[in-house]
């Protein structure tokens, strides 16, 4: 076992975020405590322990309630009644655990936080429920590539559309890159455009790559997360979705270029 200690100087009190590797779990620190943490690194937040901050405990026991209920994930399985329902249900168990704090000042910053993750996540099952369904028509969206020129979602009509929704500071897009120019060399013959839009806001960091890597097909630059995110619900990227000659969705959720799926996928709607 590994020990070790380190000591901070703080003005306020302040959350902190504790890493290893992949995994996260978070902290509060008033200043002048002394905290006692424990960890089994192999299983991270199943085992985390701390003495003398009861405000760490429960942001511990907080993030382990977060990851069981995968209330994310749930956003796309459950019809809205029965969403709101166990989000309303998971809310109670957060704040049944914020009994066990006595700390003004916490309690009603976990409470702000408790009410903001419900309207993001009701903001989000509203986008969800508009979106199209497959064979619907697409929800339009206009960019300009790196000219200024503007182009829409609808410019490419009378093609298949394979839309890529990504940004130079994302890792797993980057990984996409050599596979989907792969599928557009494989595809130049066919009538299907490759419709790349980042939403990157930094503009030079987007056309350097755009450069660098030689990107093909459309590139266009959304500036950060806009009209297209909100439109198609899109919370993570990389993002693929493909849409017909006549505009409609065939899948808002496409297979990644790197998939064995995406070939047979794009074939069948050719």
């Amino acid at each position: 076992a590994a020990h070790f200690s380190i000591s901070l100087n703080l003005d306020t009190a302040t959350y902190l975020s504790f890493l290893h590797g992949e995994e996260s779990t978070g902290m509060y620190l008033k200043g002048g405590e002394s905290i006692n943490l424990t960890i089994d690194t192999e299983f991270f937040d199943e085992t985390i322990n701390y003495e003398g901050s009861a405000e760490s405990s429960y942001l511990a026991k907080k993030f382990m309630l977060n990851e069981k209920a995968d209330i994310y994930g749930q956003l796309f399985t459950l019809e809205k009644e029965e969403f709101i329902t166990n989000l309303n249900k998971h809310i109670e168990n957060i704040e049944q655990e914020l009994t066990s704090v006595n700390n003004e000042a916490f309690l009603t910053a976990e409470k702000g936080n408790n009410v903001k993750m419900v309207e993001y996540y009701l903001e989000k099952i509203e986008a969800i429920a508009k979106l199209p369904k497959i064979g619907e028509p697409a929800i339009d969206f206009t960019y300009p590539d790196k000219n200024g020129n503007e182009f829409s979602l609808s410019s490419f009509n009378s093609s298949l559309v394979y839309v890529d929704v990504w940004a130079t500071w994302c890792g797993p897009c980057k990984a996409e890159i050599p596979a989907l120019k792969e599928l557009e060399h494989d595809y130049q013959n066919n009538n299907i455009t490759f419709l790349s839009v980042s939403v990157d806001t930094d503009k030079e960091a987007w056309l350097n790559m755009v450069a660098e890597k030689e990107l093909g097909g459309v590139q266009l630059w959304a500036d950060g997360w806009s009209a297209i995110t909100k439109s198609y619900a899109i919370n993570g990227i990389p993002r693929f979705m493909l849409f017909d000659e006549n505009g409609n969705v065939i899948s808002l959720d496409a297979p990644r270029p790197s998939s064995d799926e995406i070939r047979g996928l794009i074939d069948t709607n050719l």
